[in-house]
């Protein structure tokens, strides 16, 4: 008997590490809170993802996620795709639906309780880069849950910096998005994203940016938030 446990616990193990070496088909991201940023003209879109279809009105630039390297324990994950970049355009008041998620990334396995979507993370060209490539838009939920207090080493394209990684904010579903009677369908249904607050560094820099709702400008103050491939391994709605 203690040989067969022993034997289920390799076997556990041996699963989990499988998982934490198995590649996204997404980066990491380190998000940007712009302190100037150009109007966007609010787009009607419907958006289709795993809770569910809803329609929703695009607005303004929330935070610019660039691709980025992390060191964490001594690992260090790399950038894949050095062109996908992700806006976050903020949503229309979305449907409050209170739903426990569990996820499964780099910090372990978490559980997570999320609200009402609130942005809408879109693919998006960063001059002097390629257009992205491959890349699903991702609906963005209110979330919360325990702090990961993680110490982290990030190296984006703009500057290296260390940070504490601490609380969930958002979840973030693969979505199909339909504009102006285009269909963007997902592309990868299995890669999702958890972005966490972290301590603000300052940071300045003009951006010029490229998506399907137009061409913008935007002036960085601080990286806060890092975005973090995440598996979801199940979720339910709770009262």
């Amino acid at each position: 008997m203690k040989t067969a446990l022993s034997l289920l616990g390799v076997l556990a193990f041996a699963s989990f590490a499988a998982f934490a070496q198995q590649p996204f088909q997404i980066d990491h991201f380190k998000c940007y809170y712009p302190s100037q940023a150009s109007d966007v003209a609010p787009a009607q879109v419907l958006l289709q993802d795993q809770f569910g279809t809803n329609p929703a009105v695009i607005g303004k630039i929330a935070r610019l996620c660039n691709p980025t390297v992390k060191h964490h324990n001594g690992t260090v994950t790399d950038i894949v795709k050095p062109d996908d970049h992700l806006v976050l355009h903020a949503t229309s008041v979305q449907p409050l639906v209170t739903r426990q998620v569990k996820i499964r990334n780099q910090f372990g396995d978490q559980t997570l309780t999320t609200q009402d979507a609130r942005f809408l993370a879109v693919p998006t060209q960063k001059d002097p880069h390629a257009p992205p490539q491959d890349i699903n838009h991702f609906s963005c939920y209110a979330a919360g849950g325990p702090a990961v207090n993680a110490q982290v080493g990030l190296k984006d394209q703009f500057f290296a910096s260390k940070h504490k990684v601490m609380t969930p904010y958002l979840f973030c579903n693969p979505v199909q998005k339909t504009h102006n009677g285009i269909v963007t369908p997902i592309t990868n249904p299995d890669d999702h994203l958890t972005c966490y607050t972290m301590n603000r560094v300052a940071f300045a820099r003009d951006v010029g940016l490229h998506n399907q709702f137009g061409n913008f400008q935007i002036h960085t103050a601080f990286t806060d938030s890092l975005c973090v491939p995440t598996k979801k391994l199940g979720w339910q709605v709770v009262d």
